[in-house]
């Protein structure tokens, strides 16, 4: 019989979802995933991917239980597919930077989906919510979700499917083989590339993460039976991914007191993560440029940086996103880079395009992907340098609970007017069900 050792593991622990004690730091953790998921995702309701997919799962029907954000109740497969890819749709939302995913869009999705449907309280739910991120993390973990994206896949899609899977699973209540099945289920779904990244598709891969994880663990519950060998390190997704076997999925332990939930990151931007440290670089040096004109810009970076945010010349605001340059001249020009920062006027602004085309991408081998720094050269000749060794949001050099309400309600306010604070106290403490009701509705 053939050893499942990674398999095993994971069965076991979403199995024990229900009865596990989970650290109070654990939780806090979760809620704040909560909270920033909630604000992008009520942030987005108007982006032209978050519109497209309601306008299909309308048609799905209603009945189920689940809601989406657009105010349509179905069943929970489809308003994961509707809620992840609104949370992914400003790419705003946290990131794991171990696996350079965003998991928190899809495991909440499905958790939310699964979850509402079921009635179920809102203890159960935090704990799906992190046995689905400590899934899809180690997945990730060890490089294998680096090695994705070097190959153009898109790690959201394929760690965020095992998330969202896991976080079923524990609110059905699968034990050890049923979830092995969802896993497996999850595997042979698994998809995203990076081509897509400044398009709509690439917030579809995170709704398309949870829809497939949500399945997984739907046709795990009726007694469908899958290969269960696939997130092994020898078989399965690591070798078809990765044919050169360079790198696959690592062992998975899941330790109790080692979190990656606890090693999450939050974007203080609307961007793009790896411009992030870039972004906090040329904010630095907004000050000392004092409005005088710009003749170039060296950006050093990590090579995924000049990869997968390496548009020299967008010209649509999702483009704008996932440029290293369009995001150097927002910070250099002072701005917060926020959502707003992303619209066909700003793109367009003369004086941003006139920087961006004054800026150079310079790959240094050995720079972390949370790191970068600058070099500016002034028209009268000066020379300005600066740099960030850990950008804002990364632990280490964490947001605190201060910033993220900011956030939450600098998003969610123009959306749900007066009714964004009680909705930010509501899952700042989430502790009820029946808090989401009203928050769905609000949204």
């Amino acid at each position: 019989m053939q050893t499942t050792p990674n398999a095993d593991a994971a069965g076991r622990f979403i199995a024990g979802s229900r009865d596990r004690n989970l650290p109070d730091a654990v939780l806090d953790a979760a809620r704040m995933c909560l909270v920033d998921w909630f604000g992008v995702a009520i942030a987005a309701r108007q982006e032209g991917a978050a519109q497209a997919v309601h306008r299909v799962v309308e048609g799905m029907g209603s009945g189920g239980g689940a809601r989406t954000l657009l105010g349509h109740e179905t069943n929970p497969a489809a308003a994961a597919l509707a809620n992840g890819t609104m949370a992914h749709c400003l790419d705003f939302d946290d990131t794991h930077v171990g696996s350079l995913a965003h998991l928190s869009g899809p495991t909440w999705a499905a958790t939310l989906g699964v979850g509402m449907s079921l009635r179920a309280d809102a203890k159960d739910m935090l704990k799906a919510f992190v046995t689905g991120f400590e899934v899809g993390a180690g997945v990730g973990n060890g490089g294998f979700g680096d090695a994705l994206n070097t190959r153009t896949l898109h790690s959201t899609g394929v760690c965020g499917c095992f998330a969202a899977a896991a976080a079923a699973s524990a609110l059905y209540g699968l034990g050890a083989n049923a979830a092995q099945n969802a896993l497996g289920l999850a595997a042979t779904q698994a998809a995203g590339l990076t081509g897509s990244f400044g398009t709509m598709s690439k917030p579809f891969h995170a709704g398309k993460a949870a829809f497939n994880g949500v399945l997984s663990a739907q046709l795990a519950h009726a007694g469908f039976v899958s290969a269960r060998s696939l997130i092994e390190a020898q078989d399965g997704i690591g070798a078809a991914l990765i044919q050169d076997r360079s790198k696959t999925v690592g062992s998975m332990t899941f330790q109790d007191g080692d979190w990656e939930v606890l090693k999450n990151t939050f974007k203080p931007y609307a961007s793009c993560l790896l411009t992030h440290p870039v972004i906090d670089t040329a904010r630095k040096l907004h000050p000392r440029i004092a409005g005088r004109p710009i003749e170039s810009v060296v950006v050093n970076v990590h090579p995924m940086a000049v990869q997968l945010a390496g548009k020299t010349n967008p010209r649509t605001p999702l483009e704008g996103k996932f440029s290293t340059a369009f995001c150097t001249a927002l910070g250099l020009s002072g701005s917060m880079v926020t959502a707003d920062d992303f619209s066909d006027e700003r793109m367009q602004d003369p004086g941003l395009r006139d920087v961006t085309g004054r800026v150079q991408l310079n790959i240094v081998e050995g720079t972390a992907k949370t790191s970068a720094s600058l070099v500016a050269i002034l028209k009268d000749g000066t020379r300005l340098e600066e740099s960030t060794p850990l950008a804002l949001g990364n632990p280490g050099n964490p947001m605190s609970w201060a910033d993220m309400e900011r956030k939450f309600l600098g998003l969610t306010t123009p959306v749900m007017g007066a009714a964004a604070t009680d909705a930010f106290a509501r899952l700042r403490g989430f502790s009820n069900a029946g808090d989401l009701d009203a928050i769905f509705a609000g949204g």
